[in-house]
């Protein structure tokens, strides 16, 4: 029976990327869950739009998300799977990286940081390709996720987690706005 299940509402906003070297970003994004998760609303899946960051700042991609689960048992418990792609001056699509993170499995605010990374290839395919170090050399890059909410009925050690300031991706945003309007 439904009602007598416990529920996970998982809501926040993917917000953005930083430590990335190409121009523009995009995430493409899924909810995993084991068999004992049952999708009961939202999207599992999901892509965001494309942002054009001024060098050296956060790539802005403020993409909410919504998903509510029927649980049956905490095995399978949903992870966040992220790719980040970006466009190149030439217009192609590249991977910039992949990552995956746990949903936190406590009650509340929660801001959660996604390390990425990127296979490096062969080394034929290092040659050929843009001139860019190794995987061992290349900066922490992130994707920044927080804002998200969980509500859950079933507990587990607690992550280590802070709530989110909200005004933050605001105020990078606006500022940005204000320097592209200025004369």
């Amino acid at each position: 029976m439904l009602r007598d299940q416990p529920e996970l509402h998982v809501i926040g906003e993917i917000v953005g990327a930083t430590d990335y070297e190409l121009p523009s970003l995009f995430c493409k994004f899924s909810f995993e869950a084991g068999t004992n998760f049952r999708l009961l609303q939202g999207l599992p899946t999901g892509q965001t739009h494309c942002d054009m960051p001024p060098e050296g700042e956060m790539a802005i991609l403020s993409h909410p998300v919504d998903v509510h689960y029927a649980v049956k048992g905490i095995d399978g418990w949903p992870r966040l799977r992220i790719e980040v792609y970006g466009v190149d001056r030439y217009g192609r699509i590249e991977l910039a990286g992949y990552g995956c993170c746990i949903v936190p499995t406590t009650a509340g605010m929660h801001e959660l940081r996604c390390h990425t990374w990127r296979p490096c290839g062969s080394m034929r395919e290092q040659f050929s390709s843009a001139p860019r170090p190794p995987l061992a050399h290349e900066p922490p890059r992130s994707l920044l996720v927080p804002r998200a909410r969980t509500s859950v009925a079933a507990t587990r050690p607690s992550l280590t987690a802070r709530a989110s300031d909200r005004s933050s991706a605001r105020s990078l945003l606006s500022r940005r706005r204000s320097a592209v309007e200025a004369p």
